[in-house]
């Protein structure tokens, strides 16, 4: 800490960023330990109250949708509400093996319009501003990680030879950027790809109607 505050105070930023990365990462252990041990107390929370008699059957039909929304949490990292889980299980049986999993959950982490759902003519709709807002993140994320891979390249080469550490730390801070970048931007294609499927759905169902 005194390392930290010392590089503030003399205004070498960077070092100071070096630093703070540093700590997180010599402590993300921890703190994803805490993060899960607090997630599982939850769920065993819900789990005891669910069994105590005197618990009136509308708390517990409540705290069940809750269980759901924490195992799901637990197991694939996205948090949705009830309606959105309904909506992914619907979709993930329409869509059976023709799409990967991991779309329907790329395309949900923005909670999308799922009215219309019970419909065969449903479609996950998205506006004209998140559709260019995805396609930038798309492309320029792309282009930021690259960049910074090649920046964090070349500055090994600039440290080795004398160089300043702050192309280096631009390299190493601007590759998670593209990265988280270009995955948001990534839900675009898996909106594409899911709406595609399930206009081949309705398609086949309606043709061969049950």
């Amino acid at each position: 800490m005194e390392l930290f505050i010392q590089a503030l105070l003399d205004d070498k930023y960077w070092v100071a960023v070096t630093i703070a990365v540093v700590s997180i990462l010599l402590n993300i252990q921890k703190v994803t330990e805490y993060y899960f041990y607090l997630r599982k107390n939850r769920q065993a929370q819900i789990l005891t109250v669910l069994q105590e008699p005197l618990v009136s059957a509308e708390l517990k039909a409540h705290l069940k949708n809750e269980l759901d929304i924490e195992c799901f949490k637990s197991v694939h990292g996205v948090r949705l509400s009830t309606p959105m889980l309904n909506a992914v299980f619907v979709l993930n049986q329409r869509l059976g093996d023709s799409v990967a999993f991991r779309h329907v959950l790329r395309a949900f982490k923005n909670t999308p319009d799922i009215s219309g759902i019970e419909q065969y003519s449903f479609r996950i709709k998205v506006s004209l501003f998140e559709t260019l807002m995805k396609l930038y993140n798309l492309i320029a994320g792309a282009l930021i990680a690259a960049f910074g891979f090649l920046g964090f390249m070349l500055s090994i080469h600039i440290i080795i030879t004398g160089g300043e550490l702050r192309t280096y730390m631009t390299g190493i801070l601007l590759i998670p950027i593209g990265a988280f970048m270009f995955d948001d931007g990534v839900a675009f294609i898996s909106v594409r790809h899911i709406n595609a499927a399930l206009e081949d759905y309705e398609l086949t169902t309606l043709e061969n109607p049950k």
